[in-house]
């Protein structure tokens, strides 16, 4: 989030509000996951979000890349407030600052800005400045509204400037404004970065009574609304409540808002350096006793409800199990020397822990339970060679 106009004078600050802003969390994030699906940077170690807001998408970012160092920048303290409750020393903080003057400890391996760029008048010209923060390989990825154009807006805009509120709301007030995809490609590749930029029409679907007067309450009204005392403030909402409903009617409880958003992802050349990263776990192994497939079979998939995987025919002649489940690969290996695994483990996350656990002991299966990792609820049992199985369900 950005307060200053860029004006050269002291604006009053806009005052975000992380609750107000999250009335709509699920659709507003649906673009943040649509960018960062283009970022093909597996090895990255150092990620920046400018324009963080409540810091829920920048957590994201350091889950889809837990091995990286993830800060979040953003100028309201409202918003950041939020964001830290969800830090994590050495790998997810917050900082106040503002976009156009952050300066990164070192290189950037993922510069991420969401929705952020709008607010910044002639945005354009920070692209270069950005693009320099890049490390080898680095990407700069953005999105930015591009509806403003669209009733929301402009009947947003038209009502501020009317005779009756004009004198009251700010005439110099810097309104949100966005480019199109050309023009951001033409900025990315001019910055020396190789670049790719579109756009989408997402067609939210929202609930409740004037739910787009809700929506851009936690967006494009919060400068206007601050600029108002609160009784004015409660009499603008009404009039522009009134000229959204002509604009966008209700039907059957649900309100139609059609919202473009403009994408722009640019790539610094790895100028020959090569890196490497281990980018998820490929499988578990675990050794069984020669000729006990069955036993095998009826505690992975029986109990535990993983399905077993044909071998490929170069490994089946050896015997042994392959399982897997949700993101879980799990491998039994015959060893004519079988000795069970004791401390080495494969960890299981579950759902209906107490239903697993009830099943196990039915089966005969050891169940010992452990609260060391409170919330996460977590047991130990073991499979029919005496190997730990460790289970656990995290909190909903």
């Amino acid at each position: 989030m950005v307060d200053d106009d860029g004006s050269g004078r002291s604006p009053r600050p806009v005052t975000w509000d992380p609750l107000q802003y999250g009335r709509f969390a699920t659709e507003r994030a649906r673009p943040f996951y649509d960018l960062v699906r283009h970022v093909d940077v597996p090895w990255a170690a150092s990620i920046v979000d400018l324009g963080c807001g409540p810091g829920t998408l920048t957590a994201d970012l350091a889950a889809r890349w837990p091995a990286a160092r993830v800060v979040g920048v953003d100028s309201s303290e409202a918003m950041l407030a939020a964001a830290r409750q969800l830090e994590v020393p050495g790998r997810l903080e917050f900082v106040l600052g503002d976009l156009r003057a952050f300066g990164p400890e070192g290189p950037v391996d993922v510069l991420v800005s969401n929705a952020t760029l709008q607010w910044v008048p002639d945005h354009l010209g920070l692209i270069a400045r950005l693009s320099s923060f890049l490390a080898p390989g680095g990407v700069l990825a953005f999105q930015v509204p591009g509806n403003f154009t669209e009733p929301s807006h402009v009947l947003l805009r038209a009502l501020a400037e009317s005779a009756r509120w004009r004198d009251r709301v700010d005439p110099d007030l810097s309104w949100p404004a966005s480019h199109d995809p050309a023009d951001y490609l033409v900025a990315l590749r001019s910055a020396g970065l190789e670049a790719l930029a579109w756009e989408t029409t997402y067609l939210q679907v929202l609930a409740g009574t004037d739910a787009v007067l809700e929506w851009m309450k936690g967006t494009a009204l919060r400068p206007v609304l601050d600029a108002l005392g609160d009784a004015d403030a409660a009499d603008f909402l009404r009039e522009y409540a009134a000229v959204l409903r002509d604009a966008y009617p209700i039907s059957t409880g649900t309100t139609l808002l059609p919202y473009r958003r403009v994408f722009a992802v640019g790539q610094r050349s790895a100028g020959g350096a090569r890196r490497h990263a281990v980018a998820a776990l490929d499988h578990a192994q675990l050794a069984m006793p020669v000729g006990r497939e069955d036993e095998c079979r009826s505690f992975y998939a029986a109990l535990l409800g993983l399905r077993e995987e044909p071998k490929p025919p170069v490994l089946a002649a050896r015997g042994g199990c392959w399982f897997s489940g949700v993101d879980v690969h799990i491998h039994l290996g015959v060893d004519p020397d079988f000795q069970p695994s004791a401390k080495a483990h494969v960890a299981l996350r579950v759902v209906g822990i107490d239903v697993l656990a009830s099943a196990l002991c039915a089966a005969g299966r050891p169940v010992q339970w452990d609260d060391e990792l409170s919330p996460v609820r977590r047991l130990h049992t073991e499979d029919p060679f005496g190997n730990r199985v460790e289970l656990l369900e995290p909190p909903h």
